[in-house]
């Protein structure tokens, strides 16, 4: 039976081969040298493969930028960036990147591949760490001899390493094999995701090696549950009847594991780990509660809704439901302020009302229904997580988007305290990419905004409205740049620092 299954498999890769060879030459085989318009599989891979490459090709159809340390969080996945500061052009290169989303080429590798294995196989660590940290969790791919391996040695989903020179340690970059003799890659801040020729990556004797992940049976998310899917970290992790540690045990997790989280709620107070937090998640794939400690991401989880009504668990043991955690402490002003379930007065139903001004915590904050109360306009909503319940940001003390706030649906960055405050003029105001006029469109604005503006810096000069100068603005709010034109104000603002620091350019 095991030489028939054998013969069979042969006779299946030789048709397949075939029939590929019959096949009319398609755009992704014609396209050549140089960077590509497509992503995808090229060749026969394995399920995990697969899964890790579809990842690696949803973010370059997304478009998503490289930025220098994203990738890098508690969890695999997008995050905000930080400067390289190893030399005054490196720096220039990312000043950005602490404004900017995405993911640095290790980040990229390790979200791809933690969406095919199930878990953070890659960890969070640098291209080289990956790369010698081969032959535990995964593989070193060698050539003929034990020597570095060829072109013709990889499989699509192996990830390749390069460095200036070829030596172990000197490796600075990372890719995604994709097969046929591509890869796909973060590459450069700012710059998006692309697809290209591995030749062209690794020419000049720049090829270190490549690893190779484990490729078994497939990888199941769990189904059939409600909820928004979370990874647990840790060993030996109780899940409870009720929120608290004096509770039945309904299982134990042995180590990092695929969750669905119901909702949240305060319960007991935990201390394990070095972190303390009294927030639980219902685990509908488990049929019981977690402390958030256990949970990937931050102490309150910003996409798993507030438990109430029947899903609420009285239960929550001694010490429990009293502290607000996650985001910074702020105040709301007036009376009678709605807090409703939704960031919106139509669809929103109302969840509690604050008699007067009240010290609330934050824990992130979005552009939404825009109101217009108080003789003010605004569409930005924070989340409060003790109440469960979103707030317009007219009844909150300070800017119109908070300083220090990170954004909830991952649109733009926290304004980085001490940030301006300032306000657009006219009406479809186009936000670019980058500071000229050929980048590619953000959003517009429809008419005058209130914006917070990180710095500004001298690029394309543009001539609209009766008016000509050559100062952008970054508005971290929207993660793009704006004419200096359309800023209420002096051509160059008065107070907002240059982009580019004096004596890094």
């Amino acid at each position: 039976m095991r030489t028939l299954r054998r013969g069979a498999g042969l006779v299946a890769v030789m048709v397949t081969a075939l029939l590929l060879a019959l096949l009319p030459t398609t755009a992704a085989q014609a396209a050549g040298t140089g960077e590509q318009n497509w992503c995808a599989v090229q060749g026969i891979a394995s399920p995990e493969a697969h899964r890790a490459i579809d990842a690696a090709c949803a973010e370059w159809r997304a478009r998503t930028v490289y930025t220098w340390g994203g990738g890098h969080g508690p969890a695999p996945g997008q995050s905000y960036g930080t400067w390289d500061l190893s030399s005054p052009s490196h720096f220039e290169e990312t000043a950005l990147d602490p404004q900017t989303r995405g993911f640095d080429c290790s980040g990229f590798a390790r979200w791809a591949w933690s969406r095919a294995a199930g878990y953070d196989i890659l960890g969070d660590g640098t291209a080289y760490a990956m790369y010698v940290n081969g032959g535990r969790k995964y593989q070193q791919v060698h050539g003929a001899g034990g020597g570095k391996p060829a072109v013709s040695d990889m499989q699509p989903g192996d990830l390749v390493y390069t460095a200036v020179g070829g030596q172990v340690k000197d490796i600075t970059h990372m890719m995604i094999y994709l097969g046929d003799g591509y890869v796909v890659e973060a590459y450069q801040s700012q710059l998006p995701i692309r697809v290209i020729d591995i030749n062209s990556r690794i020419s000049d004797n720049r090829l270190v090696g490549v690893t190779r992940m484990p490729q078994g049976g497939p990888f199941t998310e769990p189904t059939g549950y409600d909820g928004t899917l979370q990874v647990t970290w840790g060993t030996d992790v109780a899940v409870r009847e009720h929120p608290n540690r004096s509770a039945g045990q309904v299982t134990r997790l042995s180590g990092p594991d695929i969750v669905y989280a119901k909702c949240q709620q305060r319960g007991e107070r935990v201390t394990a780990e070095g972190y303390t937090n009294d927030a639980w998640t219902y685990l509908s794939n488990r049929g019981g509660w977690i402390s958030n400690i256990f949970l990937r991401g931050p102490a309150w989880l910003p996409e798993v809704p507030t438990c109430s009504g029947a899903d609420y668990d009285t239960q929550i043991g001694p010490g429990g439901g009293g502290n607000a955690t996650q985001g910074g402490a702020y105040g709301t002003w007036g009376t009678d302020v709605a807090l409703r379930s939704q960031p919106s007065t139509v669809n929103g139903t109302t969840v509690a009302r604050l008699a007067g001004p009240t010290s609330v915590a934050v824990s992130c904050q979005m552009h939404a229904q825009s109101v217009t109360s108080e003789g003010y306009t605004n569409d930005a909503w924070s989340y409060l997580p003790q109440y469960g319940a979103w707030i317009t940001n007219i009844y909150m003390k300070g800017d119109a988007w908070l300083a220090g706030v990170p954004a909830c649906d991952g649109r733009g960055t926290a304004t980085p305290v001490g940030a301006h405050a300032y306000s657009t003029w006219g009406t479809g105001v186009t936000i670019r990419s980058t500071p000229s006029t050929g980048a590619g469109v953000v959003t517009r604005l429809s008419g005058p905004t209130g914006v917070a503006v990180s710095c500004q810096k001298h690029a394309e000069s543009v001539t609209a409205e009766g008016y000509t100068n050559d100062t952008w603005s970054y508005l971290p709010e929207y993660q793009g740049w704006v004419s200096n034109i359309y800023m209420k104000g002096d051509a160059w603002l008065n107070g907002v620092r240059n982009c580019v620091i004096p004596g890094m350019s």
